[in-house]
């Protein structure tokens, strides 16, 4: 286990690095454009699972180093007219530390914090379990989460979003799965010739499938979600 320390901390700076670039909106940016790229931020913005339905429990706590987001094609016009940078691995990926923390009566919390196109960007989860889980029953949970990004004069973006979790756990591994409800509330300043605050909202449903290895008291885990795109995310931390 002390020869496996040195390999998830590498892990955890790689999947930790965001993509390089920033929002700079060029004379050809619309509205339009502001939708699809608010859309493409809250795939990276928005609080991923990266665990299981099953509560924690009293004693039960995590921090993970993730990292992750949507594949983004670079000739897209929100892309070309609206952020100015690259891609890391195809993806516009945000790295992020996850803290979570085991409630009575089966609840969950967390908080993420991160980068995101040089902006800081944070958010909120609480997880209730329906279901424990054990030897053959699945863990199922309701999930609700909350994430803002903001580049100060240029953009914000709102994320919330609602899912029901169904995961089962076996010795190492705990895949899961879930599906959900997101709603997007975002402000871009921009225009051509006399620049204004543009508002707009996108409400979509999501689905997510991933699996977490167990290799107490460190764990791996990896995630794909389609909503606006199709986003990977990977995590690896510790916890009880």
């Amino acid at each position: 286990m002390q020869r496996l320390f040195p390999v998830l901390l590498l892990v955890a700076v790689v999947v930790a690095v965001p993509c390089a670039g920033e929002i700079r909106f060029e004379p050809q940016f619309t509205v339009s454009e502001l939708t699809a790229l608010s859309e493409a931020i809250a795939d990276a913005l928005a609080f991923p699972n990266l665990g299981p339905a099953a509560a924690s429990g009293l004693t039960g706590f995590e921090i993970l180093a993730a990292g992750g987001g949507p594949r983004v094609a670079t000739s897209s016009r929100w892309w070309r007219y609206g952020v100015q940078g690259s891609t890391t691995a195809g993806l516009m990926a945000g790295g992020r530390a996850i803290v979570r923390k085991g409630l009575p009566l089966r609840l969950d919390v967390g908080a993420q914090y991160g980068t995101l196109l040089g902006e800081r960007f944070w958010g909120v989860e609480a997880r209730w379990a329906l279901l424990e889980g054990g030897v053959i029953e699945p863990g199922l949970a309701v999930r609700g989460s909350y994430s803002r990004f903001e580049q100060s004069d240029v953009m914000e973006v709102e994320v919330s979003e609602v899912q029901l979790v169904l995961s089962k756990g076996f010795t190492l591994l705990t895949p899961y799965v879930a599906g959900g409800y997101r709603r997007v509330n975002s402000r871009g300043y921009f225009g051509d010739l006399v620049p204004q605050w543009w508002d707009v909202e996108a409400e979509r449903w999501t689905a997510v499938g991933g699996v977490r290895l167990n290799l107490l008291p460190f764990r791996v885990v990896g995630e794909v979600k389609r909503a606006h795109g199709t986003s990977l995310f990977v995590g690896v931390g510790v916890g009880l």
